[in-house]
């Protein structure tokens, strides 16, 4: 490079990363992915849109929040009108920039703006390129994609998908996940890996001390692919009068709004706390004694891959009620929570099981929800296995 810095064997392209606002799981596994590449000496550079729904990020703050090395390169462009899909006509020039110094490049999302550049940038290189789909392909989003959105639809048949065709590596984060990018591409090279978490950011917590009901926490936006609000129907028919629920997460539009309507009926047994950092997530799960995520409870289909959620709260020993066709299928069989069927029925047997369980049981799961995750989610190895796909180290 001019200044005499090494050139980075990979570019690590997404379109947004923590401490950036608003974005939920793929802005903070780029983050953590990029703080474990840092902390193991790897040679890599990030391009980033700078977008938030606090203020734009700046390339100081996101290698301070990163942990970057100063020789790190941050290729930030300025995201301008849609931000959520880091729209910005800065990005041409950054990802032609970063893609071109680079060997390698790892494309952290799909069908996006800058995701969507990367991998044109990349054909028009010639340079080899894996990419993340983190949930883009899964048969009920893609599904509802052909049924409901036919120019997205179209986007998606005319680059999206060559684009992974042509990728060496498509990344999915769970079985189901990756049968289902293998049955829309037969052809592909499909690497099945987590996303993780750094166990030593989420504690184990003490358990909440009892005080005759049952404490639930969701967190995530309150969006139709998270399932959130026939879940809340549901558990407002089942809880007992000292159950609560709290809800962590923000989210506009008509969802939203119902979401917020409804809760106001529990007169005091649903908090919600709107959009919490780090220390108000660890605040939420400490106050609960169950993490749910029931993605893919409703009409249409459309679910979730992994959520960072479910790990982040088995981390600090809160086990997860969770909906069946995700990554979490094996947590009834670990002890380390509660599945259900993407169907009312199973959903309020579910519910129920949750409030009823005994303080032994309780203790049990939680125990068992953070070894899963000190075994299998671990930040340090699960980088070490993307770097060794997007490499073939």
């Amino acid at each position: 490079m001019p200044d005499g810095r090494p050139e980075p064997r990979v570019c690590l392209v997404a379109t947004h990363t923590a401490p950036a606002l608003g974005w939920g799981g793929i802005a903070e596994n780029t983050a953590r992915l990029a703080r474990a590449w840092a902390a193991a000496g790897r040679p890599f550079a990030l391009c980033v849109s700078d977008g938030s729904e606090g203020p734009p990020l700046t390339a100081a703050e996101v290698a301070r929040h990163l942990g970057l090395r100063p020789e790190t390169p941050i290729h930030l462009y300025r995201a301008r009108g849609w931000k959520r899909w880091g729209f910005g006509p800065g990005a041409v020039p950054a990802l032609w920039r970063a893609c071109r110094a680079a060997e390698l490049v790892y494309v952290n999302g799909v069908a996006t703006w800058p995701t969507s550049l990367a991998v044109l940038v990349c054909r028009w290189l010639g340079r080899p390129y894996a990419v993340a789909v983190h949930g883009g392909l899964m048969p009920g989003h893609v599904d509802h994609i052909r049924r409901r959105k036919p120019l997205k639809w179209l986007f998606y048949r005319l680059i999206t998908l060559p684009g992974l065709r042509a990728a060496r590596a498509v990344h999915a984060t769970a079985a189901v996940e990756a049968d289902g990018v293998r049955a829309l591409l037969p052809g592909a090279r499909v690497v099945d890996i987590p996303n993780a978490l750094d166990p030593a950011d989420w504690p184990p917590l003490p358990p909440r001390t009892p005080d005759g009901g049952r404490v639930l926490c969701y967190i995530g936006r309150l969006s139709p692919e998270k399932g959130i609000l026939p879940f809340l129907r549901l558990w407002l028919e089942e809880r007992g009068p000292r159950d609560r629920l709290i809800v962590a997460g923000s989210g506009g539009g008509e969802y939203g709004a119902a979401v917020e309507r409804l809760a106001a009926t529990a007169k005091g047994a649903v908090e919600l706390c709107g959009y919490v950092d780090h220390a108000g997530l660890l605040d939420a799960l400490a106050r609960s004694d169950l993490v749910v995520l029931p993605s893919g409870l409703g009409e249409g289909g459309v679910r979730e891959n992994f959520g960072y959620a479910v790990i982040e709260g088995m981390a600090t020993g809160r086990p997860a009620l969770v909906n069946r066709g995700m990554a979490w299928d094996g947590l009834e069989a670990e002890g380390a929570g509660l599945l259900f069927d993407p169907d009312p029925q199973s959903a309020r047997a579910a519910i129920r099981r949750a409030l009823d369980l005994a303080p032994g049981e309780l203790a049990a799961m939680a125990a068992a929800a953070r070894r899963v995750v000190e075994r299998d989610y671990r930040l340090e190895v699960v980088a070490e296995r993307v770097w060794r796909m997007v490499t073939g180290e």
